[in-house]
């Protein structure tokens, strides 16, 4: 186990199975800032680090105290919050339409880093790994204009027939086409019209918790 910061962050990109060089752009870090890393993280790029990374143990980071993954929260539902679907998005070639009514609500949750305009859903398959996993539970917010897209991005892209988790990136023909990209390097992208889509949701918050229903 690394004596510090800089090898305890080596260490989780490591086990995030992930090159440097993405770590450091997923957390708004400078190329090869991990690599000068002499003392620790300023605080804006801690709280990147770890809003990027919500499931890295903030103390194991910093004082090499506890493990390097925080321990599984367990929330139950309420009657308010954060409404909580009993609807899954598919992280892998095969989906269906999603509607957010009422009578797939199963609850409501309470936490400090989501709102209650949110919507949260569960992740299903394996294609966004590691950064989402099969069954990890994901916060998202409705984009309300399609003209502002920040790519790059995780989104649930909703079509006629798919609802699909994927990075969006950006296509050579910007205004009529989208690139769906994978985590998973075993899964080809899309070219997606933006024609197609009729819904579109951005992932605000990956959930490290376990969801008591």
């Amino acid at each position: 186990m690394g004596n510090t910061i800089k090898e305890r962050t080596l260490e989780f990109i490591k086990h995030k199975n992930i090159s440097v060089k993405e770590f450091e752009a997923r957390c708004g870090l400078s190329n090869g800032y991990v690599t000068a890393m002499r003392k620790g993280y300023g605080a804006d790029k801690l709280n990147n680090v770890l809003t990027e990374f919500p499931e890295l143990n903030r103390d194991w980071l910093l004082y090499n105290e506890g493990e390097m993954l925080n321990v599984t929260e367990v929330v139950e539902v309420t009657e308010h919050g954060t409404p909580v679907y009993d609807l899954d998005v598919t992280c892998g070639g095969r989906s269906r339409p999603i509607v957010f009514a009422d009578e797939h609500i199963i609850g409501h949750v309470n936490l400090p880093n989501v709102s209650p305009t949110a919507a949260i859903i569960r992740a299903n398959g394996d294609s966004m790994e590691p950064h989402i996993h099969d069954g990890d539970w994901i916060a998202v917010r409705e984009v309300k204009n399609m003209n502002v897209l920040y790519y790059g991005q995780v989104y649930v892209v909703i079509t006629d027939e798919l609802r699909l988790l994927k990075y969006l990136r950006r296509d050579e023909d910007e205004q009529h086409y989208v690139i769906l990209r994978s985590e998973n390097k075993n899964y080809d992208d899309i070219r997606l019209a933006k024609s197609e889509i009729r819904h579109l949701f951005i992932v605000e918050n990956i959930l490290s918790l376990h969801i008591k229903l």
